[in-house]
Formats: C-alpha cells, sequence, structure tokens
C-alpha cells in the first residue's frame, strides 16, 4: 500500500464525523490489509509508540459504522509479576504453564479526531468483552486474565477504572532486556488487572486445567518451567551427591548434576524421558550453571545432557536408592505435612510399585516409597501396595495431616496407623468390601451424608 493510498484512506477514518453514538460502538479484529494503517497511527499519536509485536497478539479497532475510534494491541503477559501472581494465587509451576492465559494490554489509542467524555473507557470495556473470543479464533483457545500498565507519572488510568479493571500494586521499576537479564529503569508502572470470566481464578490455580483450556498450556517453557528454586537445586543436588555414582565410565556430567534434572523433570510433571531431557535443554545458562553442567570446549556456555546420558543412568540406578534420597529431601523441606494428602501408588511398566502422598491443592509430593521387589521367577511373592502403604505411614509425620485413599486401603490396619501416627483418614468404601458396607449402611453411617440416599435404610 503506497503512501498516498495511506493518507485517503486515514483521512477518511479521522474525517470530522456526526456525533459518534457510545451505543453503536462495535469492535472486531484487525484484518490483514489493516494493521499497516494502524500501526502508522499508533506511531503518529500514541505516547510510545507502535511497539513491536512478540510472540501471540490480536490487534482490535473499535469503530461506529466502519468509522474508527480506538486501537488496542494485545500481547503476552510479562513472565513475572509479585502482585499478580499472588492475585492469582498460582504456584511458580502454575504459573510457568499457564501464563499464556494471561494477554497483556500493550497499545489503546483513543484517535484525537474522536475524542469525547466516557469514550475510553465504553471502548474499552467493549474490547475486553470480545477479547476472549476473538483470541480464541486466532489462536485457539480463550485467555482467562488481561493485564496492562499505566505511566503514574503521567495517567491516572480512570479509563480501566471505569471499564471495571483492578489497580493491584505499582511494579518494581525493572524491564526486560535479554532472555535473562533485566535492567531498572527507575519508572514504577501501576498494574492493573481484568478477569475475563468469572471463575478465573478457580480455573488458574486448579490442579488440572479443563479440558477445553488444554490447548494454551505451555509445557515446554524455558526458564519458566523450573518447579524448584535455586536455594532448593542446591539442597537437592547436595543430596544426590551422597549417592554412589553406579556408572563404570562416561562420567562427563555428575551423577548429582543428571539425577537433579531428573528430579525436577518429574516434579514438574514430565512423563517421558524426553520431556526431561528436553527440559535441560530449555535451560538459560545460569540455571545450567546451577546444575554444575561442564562448560563447553569453547568456553561459551554450557552443556546440556544428551538422552542417552540420561537414560544409560537410569539403566544402572538402583530405584530403592532414588526413592530413599528423594523422600528423605521431601520430608526435610516440606516439614509439617499439609492438610490433605492422597495416596496413591502406580506401576511402572507393569515392574516397579511406587507409592506417594502428594497435596491435593497442587499435586506435588510430599513422600514417597517403592515396593520390595522379589526375583522375576517370584512374581507372586512381590510386595503389594497396601503393605508398601503401611511402611510409608510408619516412617512418614503425619501430624494434622488428613490421608485420603481409593478403596483398596479401606481397612483397619491401614486405618489404625494413620490415626497412631497423628492423622486422621478419609478412605472410600466400595461394593468391593460388600460386609464393611453393609455395617456402615446398617449402623455408624446410618444417617451419613456421604453415602448416597438410595443406600441408606
Amino acid at each position: 500500500m503506497n503512501t498516498k493510498t495511506e493518507a485517503v484512506i486515514i483521512e477518511k477514518l479521522t474525517a470530522e464525523p456526526p456525533l459518534i453514538a457510545l451505543r453503536d460502538l462495535e469492535v472486531r479484529a484487525l484484518r490483514e490489509d489493516e494493521k499497516e494503517i494502524a500501526a502508522r497511527l499508533l506511531e503518529e499519536e500514541h505516547y510510545l509508540g507502535k511497539g513491536q509485536a512478540v510472540g501471540k497478539t490480536l490487534s482490535q479497532v473499535v469503530h461506529d459504522h466502519g468509522r474508527w475510534v480506538a486501537l488496542l494491541e494485545w500481547g503476552p503477559a510479562s513472565l513475572k509479576l509479585a502482585d499478580r501472581d499472588q492475585w492469582v494465587g498460582w504456584s511458580d509451576q502454575q504459573r510457568a504453564e499457564r501464563i499464556n492465559f494471561v494477554v497483556q494490554n500493550r497499545r489503546f489509542l483513543v484517535l484525537a479526531a474522536t475524542r469525547m467524555p466516557n469514550l475510553a473507557s465504553r471502548a474499552l470495556a467493549l474490547a475486553t468483552n470480545a477479547l476472549p473470543l476473538q483470541w480464541e479464533e486466532r489462536h485457539g483457545y480463550r485467555p482467562l486474565l488481561a493485564e496492562t500498565f499505566t505511566d503514574i507519572e503521567q495517567f491516572e488510568g480512570t479509563c480501566y477504572k471505569a471499564a471495571g479493571w483492578e489497580p493491584c500494586g505499582l511494579t518494581k521499576g525493572f524491564e526486560r532486556h535479554r532472555a535473562d537479564f533485566y535492567q531498572q529503569h527507575g519508572r514504577p508502572k501501576k498494574l492493573w488487572l481484568k478477569a475475563l470470566s468469572r471463575n478465573t481464578g478457580v480455573i488458574l490455580r486448579a490442579m488440572d486445567m479443563p479440558e477445553s483450556y488444554q490447548a494454551g498450556l505451555s509445557r515446554q517453557s524455558p526458564e519458566r518451567a523450573l518447579p524448584l528454586r535455586k536455594a532448593q537445586i542446591d539442597s537437592l543436588r547436595e543430596a544426590f551427591r551422597q549417592v554412589d555414582d553406579p556408572r563404570a565410565v562416561n562420567r562427563k556430567f555428575t551423577f548429582s548434576s543428571l539425577m537433579t534434572l531428573v528430579a525436577m523433570g518429574l516434579l514438574a510433571g514430565r512423563k517421558h524421558l524426553a520431556e526431561i531431557q528436553r527440559l535441560g535443554q530449555f535451560l538459560t545458562p545460569r540455571q545450567r550453571a546451577w546444575l554444575e553442567w561442564p562448560v563447553k570446549k569453547n568456553g561459551v556456555g554450557r552443556q546440556a545432557p544428551s538422552y542417552s546420558a540420561l537414560y544409560n543412568l537410569l539403566c544402572q540406578l538402583d530405584p530403592e536408592c532414588l526413592i530413599a534420597t528423594l523422600g528423605g529431601w521431601l520430608q526435610s523441606h516440606h516439614g509439617t505435612l499439609p492438610r490433605a494428602l492422597a495416596l496413591d501408588g502406580k506401576y511402572i511398566r507393569d515392574i516397579v510399585l511406587t507409592l506417594c502422598l502428594s497435596e491435593h491443592e497442587s499435586g506435588a509430593p510430599v513422600a514417597m516409597t517403592i515396593a520390595a521387589q522379589a526375583p522375576k521367577t517370584e512374581e507372586s511373592k512381590r510386595e503389594g501396595e497396601l503393605t508398601a502403604a503401611r511402611r510409608l505411614y510408619q516412617t512418614t509425620p503425619l501430624q494434622g495431616a488428613i490421608v485420603t485413599g481409593d478403596a483398596l486401603h479401606c481397612e483397619k490396619q491401614t486405618a489404625s496407623l494413620i490415626v497412631e501416627h497423628g492423622g486422621d483418614y478419609l478412605l472410600q468404601l466400595k461394593a468391593n468390601q460388600p460386609h464393611a458396607l453393609q455395617r456402615a449402611q446398617l449402623t455408624a453411617l446410618k444417617d451419613s451424608p456421604l453415602l448416597p440416599a438410595k443406600t441408606r435404610t
């Protein structure tokens, strides 16, 4: 599009109009052939200029019967904001995985030729309401929270307040300079947040995101993906240093550095070794230094372990040793266990049975054990889930905790062990134990709201 054509279109869009009717305003996403015109208007009229598009973006235009009155640009959210993260209430790992559901209003411009009272707040409210559906049409999922900043030295942010946005404190005056570096600019901005769903907080804090939001999850985020902080990484690495390295050769990476990566991958929800290895590839130079990975031959940066390096180590590793080390580390860092713990057992390729006590809200493990293994020729003598669970209760402080479990664990000895070690229990009771279920229906739990009405007598 040549300059002359642009000038004609802009003149038409901003020509002296009849009085704008706020009730007739509409919002739509900009077409590709209109973005050049929008960029020119932003560059000329917005005090920050047009900006640079990074990541997933959406451009909106608010118009009155086709005549442009306002422009909005949306893009990726800030990686970390203390006030926003406190407002949401999510964990570091949840933020890493779900940051895509927060979008940032990067530019908002009411065109000079159309400005009038209440126009800014009306346009902003309409654009925000239309944002989830338009973003989904463009990127395949709906955002849940919008954020923006206003310069406290120049603006009060009145239009955001009038449009239902919530002020949530001031930033610390830093801006992103490189991939892993921030520099201070000395001009704190006011943070504004706008929930895009009545269940925004509930969904972002949930243990599992609903199926309809799976497309927006960020499972391979780089520096944001670490489930542990540096001090925790250091202590975990020190714990693994106490374990003998089973490898005879090929020790470019230390045992403790590789096992710390494996443990972090498991805590971050990586289910396959390839996913754990990719997590290592995404780590920043500073994070690789935390793990003490070797420096590259050219002296620039640090290496990341290959899939074969991790695979060969795990093939030689004693699983009971791994569980004992991780279990001890988890106990030392959790102190008093949370009020609600879930017990679950899983077989790894039908060979190794692991049991884990996990926090209800976050799913984070707080204690683990592994069932004793019998020789392959004595399959019937393998330790079962119930026996392994009893050992776990005996070695785990349960003071003040409520332990939940499925119907397999609903038996007298298990309940007694939990109580003896300071905890309470909530165990499922099903028809696989018909006599116990019948006694519960007829006696102690006759009027219990936990039993379906049709089973009460």
